[in-house]
């Protein structure tokens, strides 16, 4: 069945459905402590071995924080950029379990929306399901950056094949730019691209990677997809 376009705007209110199903705030670019959040993950990226720049951050990196709890609260032990996102994360959480905050690129693009809305809730489920932990290595480790990233490339790369068009090949490719980015050593980056390999590879069998699109064509049914 022929499908119509997916518009900047079903977009946005099928992204803002799946973030309230998973109970998660979605926080557009011009949120006022976006601001905030660019300078602790810019700050995280520098201290980690990346190479974000601050503009880097802000017209391309979505994030997501946890919400009010435990792990927010330690994340503060983390110098500089721990506090920041911390911060950040507390103001606007509200007591939920997660906030993304998404990218102005990204905002103005329908499925890249959608997939990098897939991309977060993958970590909003990391959070939850590791916590504490989960964070911290996450902050300090580039092994378990990896670990933690691939995956939602993955999720990202499910939506960017099925909706978007790509061939499994150029979304793989883009997952491998992206996680040039974090500052992964050697090690940390065969572990990425095996990840992404495998997910290709799942992709290209027509799989589905445990429902991550079909959640995505729910929600825009339910915004009046046709």
């Amino acid at each position: 069945m022929s499908r119509g376009p997916i518009t900047v705007d079903l977009a946005r209110a099928a992204a803002q459905r799946l973030c309230s199903l998973a109970g998660v705030t979605l926080m557009p670019p011009d949120h006022a402590l976006r601001d905030v959040i660019v300078s602790g993950v810019a700050a995280a990226s520098r201290l980690g071995g990346g190479s974000w720049s601050r503009d880097d951050v802000a017209e391309r990196v979505s994030v997501t924080l946890p919400g009010a709890g435990p792990a927010l609260t330690l994340l503060r032990l983390v110098p500089v950029a721990g506090g920041l996102l911390a911060a950040a994360g507390e103001a606007a959480g509200l007591g939920r379990d997660a906030v993304i905050s998404i990218a102005s690129e990204t905002w103005d693009a329908p499925v890249g929306l959608l997939a990098t809305v897939q991309h977060e809730l993958a970590h909003a489920g990391q959070i939850r399901r590791g916590g504490v932990p989960s964070c911290l290595a996450y902050l300090v480790s580039r092994e378990a950056r990896a670990a933690a990233e691939a995956p939602c490339y993955g999720a990202s790369m499910a939506v960017l094949v099925r909706l978007g068009g790509w061939s499994s090949a150029a979304a793989a490719e883009s997952a491998m730019r992206s996680l040039a980015g974090y500052g992964l050593d050697a090690d940390a980056l065969r572990l990425a691209a095996g990840i992404v390999a495998s997910t290709r590879a799942t992709l290209d069998e027509g799989e589905d990677l445990g429902g991550v699109v079909a959640e995505v064509v729910a929600a825009l049914e339910a915004e009046g997809w046709e």
